[in-house]
């Protein structure tokens, strides 16, 4: 567990299933007493005590679910923190054939494709997918999809121009200890990812 404030939302998740275990068993309690005392199966104020229940719980769980699952974390503003780090892309010289790349692409198949990018920085080989991750080449640093993240654009240039072009900028956008994200057990940890691989063009790009 990242914070224990993420205790808070185990406690409400419980609460929510406790809730509707007691929901349940209140509405079958109402109904035989119906039947039993007044001979009906029947009555509008049993079924407005059962409906308002209903949504009342619907609320409850409804609000639960969009806290947990369903949150933008580019509107959560000062409820996370976002760290940068850059480092420079190491040279693959490939199987010896005369080639270099930084960047390795291997494209999938099916309805929806998804490129997963390789590369290597000091010591180190990442895969990442195009879902979190994008390669820009060209004059611009920052292409469209990168434009989407806050980027230092003074790092930017001087590892533009520090490492001709070839680095790696890498976003981590990390939720707050705090009692709200809590809610939705999201306190501590990490909401998202995102790669930069920045190339000098296209030609230091392999596709297998």
């Amino acid at each position: 567990m990242k914070s224990t404030w993420n205790l808070v939302g185990m406690a409400l998740w419980l609460l929510v299933l406790v809730t509707l275990v007691w929901m349940v068993h209140d509405m079958r309690v109402r109904r035989i007493r119906l039947i039993v005392k007044e001979h009906h199966s029947f009555s509008w104020r049993n079924l407005t005590i059962s409906t308002i229940e209903l949504v009342v719980w619907l609320l409850f769980f409804g609000g639960m679910s969009y806290t947990t699952f369903f949150q933008n974390v580019n509107q959560l503003g000062d409820r996370v923190t976002q760290t940068t780090r850059y480092e420079p892309l190491v040279i693959n010289t490939g199987d010896g054939n005369g080639s270099a790349y930084y960047v390795t692409v291997n494209n999938s198949t099916g309805k929806k494709p998804v490129q997963t990018y390789t590369y290597l920085t000091e010591g180190e080989k990442y895969q990442v997918s195009s879902t979190d991750a994008t390669v820009s080449a060209g004059k611009k640093a920052i292409n469209l999809p990168a434009s989407a993240y806050k980027w230092d654009t003074k790092k930017v240039a001087k590892y533009d121009q520090r490492h001709q072009r070839a680095w790696v900028g890498v976003i981590e956008t990390t939720y707050k200890k705090s009692f709200v994200n809590g809610i939705g057990l999201h306190a501590g940890r990490l909401a998202n990812r995102f790669t930069l691989i920045r190339i000098p063009d296209h030609s230091f790009m392999q596709n297998n």
